[in-house]
């Protein structure tokens, strides 16, 4: 090739690259000059962050005998009245021999009521398949949650599964042999210890917990009527004694008493919506809850006190917890607040002879980016803070005035000068 007729080609080719390249730069620099944000679906809970106290009616159970307590039921189980919560033995040994033939016992139910239930043909290995998953998780969110006596339940529901898939699916026929082992187990525990010289009661129904923190008397339960911000405020543990045994939690009804800004009571007061309690070191989920009472002080903060009738486990050990009061949930496109501006948008509508007639009107809205041309949108706020909003994507008829609004992921302009419907990027 001639060497002159390849320099120039490559001058021409150079040249051509440096035009697109100056070009590119020159659209970046203008789409610059309108950065966007994706107008993205997100979740928000109204809400007020505080602090709150628990009060529930608590009966101490006392050990007034000279033994050791040996537990027959856990933590968060429900009892009756007059029911025994534990065993009185002599000495230690005594005590942790017992207890272990109990939970021996347990397992032989349970090896028991499988066989039985997969002789009778009453499950199928489907439901057993699902009764197998749903314990697996069950389990594994309580061991994520530290919830120990819940976990163990579950433990033994998957265990009871997988032992009726065994016998279902024909890998083992029955569980005699591992019966009869432990039968013998059992019978050597129960006579080589010291029987039982006593049990323990409760007074009253309702939930059990070992669990006590000194401050089951602080504030009487019958006189959550007549709380005060400053009875909330001067609140004390005392010691717990040694010869406490544990307590029972008799009503299902309990209160949460928290301190709040005069604001944040004045909008619990209108609030009409449901109310939810969430703990976040308590309790993973947000509980329902009703208001209660309001009662205002003379230094501008009010105490709020929250009624709540749900309980578990970990509920049952809470007392002084980080919360948010919960008030409404929304859902749509969040939006940042410097996007927002007012501008005019066009509706048309037509008369009985089909004539076209537009209407303008001012409204709130964003500026949204549609290639290279600017579209202005109205926005319904369903939700606002300082720094965003949270729009209504199906807001309800005659909210919109021309019926358009912003869609899933529209870039929208959040800041900008010269900004107009159906202007043009050149």
């Amino acid at each position: 090739m001639d060497k002159l007729l390849f320099k120039r080609i490559l001058v021409a080719a150079l040249t051509i690259l440096a035009l697109i390249y100056v070009t590119y730069l020159l659209i970046s620099s203008n789409f610059d000059m309108y950065p966007t944000e994706n107008a993205v679906q997100a979740t928000v809970t109204d809400g007020i962050s505080t602090s709150g106290y628990i009060i529930r009616e608590e009966t101490i159970i006392n050990n007034n005998t000279q033994g050791v307590l040996s537990y027959t039921i856990g933590n968060s189980a429900a009892v009756e009245a007059n029911s025994v919560i534990a065993k009185v033995f002599s000495n230690e040994d005594d005590a942790i021999a017992n207890s272990k033939a109990d939970e021996l016992e347990a397992r032989i139910k349970t090896l028991q009521d499988s066989q039985n239930s997969s002789l009778a043909g009453a499950v199928s290995v489907d439901v057993i398949n699902n009764n197998i998953k749903s314990n697996l998780i069950d389990y594994l969110y309580d061991v994520n949650c530290y919830d120990i006596d819940a976990a163990k339940i579950n433990a033994d529901k998957l265990l009871a599964s997988v032992n009726q898939r065994q016998l279902l699916t024909g890998k083992i026929s029955n569980f005699n042999s591992q019966i009869s082992a432990l039968q013998t187990e059992v019978s050597n525990l129960r006579s080589s210890s010291g029987k039982s010289i006593g049990t323990l009661k409760t007074p009253k129904a309702g939930y059990f917990t070992e669990f006590c923190d000194g401050y089951e008397n602080a504030f009487p339960y019958s006189k959550i009527g007549e709380m005060t911000l400053d009875d909330l405020k001067n609140i004390k543990s005392s010691s717990v004694d040694e010869n406490v045994a544990g307590k029972v939690i008799s009503n299902v009804n309990w209160f949460v008493a928290c301190e709040v800004t005069s604001d944040e009571a004045a909008a619990l007061s209108i609030y009409d919506g449901d109310i939810t309690v969430h703990f976040s070191e308590a309790s993973t989920d947000a509980i329902p809850a009703t208001l209660y009472r309001i009662s205002r002080s003379g230094d501008g903060n009010a105490l709020v006190i929250l009624e709540c009738d749900y309980m578990d486990s970990g509920l049952l050990e809470a007392r002084q917890e980080p919360l948010e009061i919960g008030m409404g949930s929304y859902s749509g496109l969040r939006v940042s607040k410097r996007a927002i501006h007012d501008d005019y948008v066009t509706k048309t509508t037509y008369d009985e002879n089909d004539k076209p007639h537009k209407e303008k009107k001012k409204v709130q809205g964003v500026y949204v980016l549609y290639g290279s041309e600017i579209q202005f949108k109205q926005i319904s706020i369903l939700y606002s803070t300082k720094d965003y909003v949270i729009c209504d994507t199906e807001p309800e008829k005659n909210v919109l005035f021309n019926g358009e609004t912003i869609s899933l992921y529209d870039k929208v302009i959040v800041k900008g000068d010269d900004l107009y419907d159906g202007k043009v990027i050149a």
